[in-house]
């Protein structure tokens, strides 16, 4: 309490310093000018030279200044106030009147002490870390091991209520009359609900920065007088308990809170700035800023800003900027910022930006972006751009963007684009290298499309460009990717083919059905740095063997494109013989039409 007391003092002389200047200017006979010596002389002498060179008069007491008191002065050029404060120093105090300047004792604090002990009622065990305090003054203390304590009352305000609390017993009120010592006072115990309220009060001191950064003392009180909350206009601090309010600080709401290293407050209606950090037991409005963290057990609306860390036990509705990570236990509605992580455990209506990973917890709608890591635990819509993966755990409606891989683990609307594209139900595009899905009523666009329940196949076939040919086809009937190769069998008029493609197929009629491919195939003429393309427009004519198997055939537009290089001797030249060709008007590219005919073997699930 001597603390709290002092620092009040330093406030109040803060302010006194800062008014100087104005009363300088007055001219009052306080700041006069005067110049005054004394060898061994009555202080009644030098109080008259004083009095005659500043053309004024004292007043005072003879009672309480011995004029016979011989002092030695030398004041060249200095004010009254510094003259008189070199003769008595702080013994008195002066106040101007007309012409006059009385001297008077200088004012005392009146300060008082309440002890006694805190004993249970049915036991007569002494009870420590009981809670007493006066609501009216702000003041408390909290009974040691053996249950005594001693209060500090500064203003001698009588009667005077004080209430001691306790975890597990009834909140007991006694009236002092009088300046009491060694009072014994019993407390019953009382069997208590649990308050929400209260437990969501006592979270934020709960967490490992709070039991760092708060005293066993600081807490335990916290805790006994939970239920108890005040208003007030301003608050400042040193350190969490050692401020304007004492350790009353976290029962206290204010309107501006200032805590050079840091500050433990029952909450903010306003704003609250920080060196170091903030610990808030209740609600944050509007600003809360602190240089390494900030910790609120309940809501914030408005903006937080932590150099280092933020964690809200409730909900923010706001704007949350932290330098490393900001944590939400519950929900967020704005924006949370965060160097490194960003958490929310609840939902998301906003945007999450982080530097590496952004989780969410409920289901969530806007934006998420971060340089490593997005995860939505549930349905998500919206957008989540990420730089290593996303992930969405439930249904997924929007977009989806990352330099490594995308996951929807239940239906995606809207769109993946990533190298690796992975969704359970389909409904929308994958466009990346490698996609994957469960099932699929959408769209498919890369180089390996995997959809487990579809018509995709494997298929044998033969063409006018090599007699044996393999394809993987991969998708839905609604679009297909394919990839290729193919062989001569013979020493003879070898030729080698590989490439991918296209396409898709549609069954008007039980049996018999359609399919259109386009294919952009290579063809090995004995050196890997001189391979022609060819490029096919192919469609056939299907027909079901039974639930496994097809048969196709149909006719091939080829277009081939030699790039200058001569065939090899043994190798097949193109066009072949025999088909309908055309001429392109370059001797480099030739067309024809060709065939193709085979058996499709599928073994998608769905089927």
């Amino acid at each position: 309490m001597n603390r709290t007391f002092t620092l009040l003092n330093t406030i109040k002389f803060i302010i006194s310093m800062l008014i100087m200047p104005c009363a300088a200017y007055a001219q009052g006979i306080l700041s006069k000018t005067v110049t005054v010596s004394a060898q061994r002389e009555p202080v009644s002498t030098v109080l008259k030279a004083v009095s005659d060179r500043g053309k004024f008069y004292f007043s005072y007491n003879s009672n309480i200044i011995s004029g016979d008191s011989l002092v030695t002065l030398n004041a060249p050029q200095q004010s009254v106030k510094q003259v008189l404060d070199q003769l008595f120093g702080s013994k008195y105090q002066y106040r101007e009147k007309g012409d006059y300047l009385i001297i008077l004792p200088a004012a005392r604090e009146k300060v008082f002490y309440i002890s006694g002990h805190i004993f249970d009622q049915e036991t007569q065990v002494a009870v420590d870390y009981a809670s007493i305090y006066s609501r009216q003054l702000l003041v408390s203390t909290l009974s040691d091991d053996a249950g005594h304590f001693r209060l500090r009352i500064k203003d001698r305000t009588l009667p005077l209520s004080l209430t001691i609390s306790k975890v597990g017993y009834g909140d007991t009120t006694i009236v002092i009359n009088q300046e009491s010592a060694d009072m014994r006072i019993n407390i019953s115990q009382k069997a208590v609900d649990l308050d929400p309220l209260i437990v969501r009060y006592s979270e934020g001191e709960a967490t490992w920065l709070g039991r760092f950064f708060l005293s066993a003392k600081l807490r335990a009180q916290s805790r006994n007088i939970g239920r108890f909350f005040v208003a007030l206009p301003y608050q400042a601090s040193l350190t969490p308990g050692l401020g304007t309010h004492g350790r009353m600080s976290s029962q206290v709401v204010n309107k501006f809170s200032l805590n050079l290293l840091g500050g433990y407050t029952a909450g903010v209606n306003g704003a609250e700035i920080a060196g170091g950090f903030n610990i808030s037991k209740q609600d944050v409005r509007y600003a809360q800023l602190a240089g390494i963290f900030n910790v609120v057990s309940g809501d914030v609306t408005g903006a937080q800003l932590a150099g280092l860390f933020n964690h809200i036990l409730d909900s923010l509705s706001g704007v949350q900027v932290s330098g490393f990570a900001g944590i939400v236990k519950k929900n967020i509605e704005g924006v949370q910022i965060s160097g490194f992580l960003g958490r929310s455990a609840g939902t998301l209506h906003g945007v999450q930006v982080s530097g590496a990973i952004g989780l969410l917890g409920g289901d969530s709608d806007g934006a998420q972006v971060s340089g490593a890591y997005n995860h939505a635990s549930g349905n998500y819509s919206g957008v989540q751009v990420s730089g290593g993966a996303n992930v969405v755990r439930k249904d997924f409606l929007g977009g989806q963007i990352s330099g490594g891989v995308n996951i929807g683990k239940n239906r995606v609307r809207g769109f993946q684009l990533a190298p690796v594209n992975v969704a359970r139900r389909l409904h929308g595009t994958q466009l990346g290298i490698i996609n994957i899905a469960d099932s699929s009523s959408g769209l498919s666009l890369g180089l390996i499309n995997i959809v487990r329940k579809s018509t995709s196949n494997i298929s044998i076939y033969a063409s006018d460009i090599v007699p044996v040919n393999v394809a993987w086809k991969m998708g839905t009937h609604k679009f297909y990717s394919i990839l290729m190769a193919g062989a001569t069998t013979g020493d003879q008029n070898r030729s080698y083919t590989f490439g991918a493609g296209f396409g898709f197929e549609f069954f008007p009629f039980k049996k018999f059905g359609f399919f259109t491919e386009i294919m952009n195939q290579n063809i090995y003429t004995s050196d890997w740095y001189r391979i022609p393309s060819l490029y096919r427009f192919q469609t056939a004519v299907t027909y079901k063997l039974n639930k496994r198997f097809l048969l196709f055939a149909g006719p091939a537009f080829s277009v081939y494109d030699s790039a200058g290089f001569q065939i090899e001797k043994g190798f097949k030249s193109f066009p072949p013989k025999g088909y309908p060709n055309f001429d392109m008007g370059n001797k480099n590219m030739s067309s024809w039409i060709g065939w193709q005919g085979g058996l499709s073997w599928r073994y998608g699930k769905g089927l």
